[in-house]
């Protein structure tokens, strides 16, 4: 795998787009449910998380390939910077809930923390019908 991939229409490209798509619908959808219900702090530690949550997964995409590429004699070095980007990325969204929980609740990022890995595991249970693809296919 390229790791031009990530930005072509090519199947790992289509196949990130999808799940970044579903997983904001998810956050949306969820904070959109929080906010009528009257839980304007649990809506926005929602939308935080998922955001964090889908900014991991796009990094993610985007630095793997490079990591795992056996021509770059620097995939360590992008490894590990990924994995500290990534975490970096989530804690500055528990820190934000923790520096002010009246207005963002922290369970609730923590829960959205969560969008992404809850967007693949539903894909898997529903068989491949919410990204588009079946799950035998991946």
């Amino acid at each position: 795998m390229s790791a031009t991939a990530i930005k072509t229409n090519g199947s790992s490209g289509v196949f990130v787009r999808q799940v970044i798509t579903r997983a904001l619908l998810f956050a949306v959808g969820g904070a959109l449910i929080l906010t009528v219900a009257g839980q304007a702090s649990w809506a926005r530690g929602l939308a935080l998380g998922g955001l964090a949550s889908v900014a991991n997964f796009l990094v993610m995409a985007w630095l793997l390939p490079r990591a795992l590429d056996p021509a770059q004699r620097r995939g360590q070095a992008f490894t590990v910077a990924s994995v500290a980007l990534r975490f970096g990325l989530m804690a500055a969204a528990l820190a934000v809930a923790l520096s002010m929980p009246q207005r963002v609740a922290p369970l609730a990022v923590a829960a959205g923390l969560f969008t992404v890995q809850f967007t693949l595991l539903s894909d898997r249970l529903f068989g491949g019908r919410l990204l588009g693809t079946t799950s035998e296919s991946r």
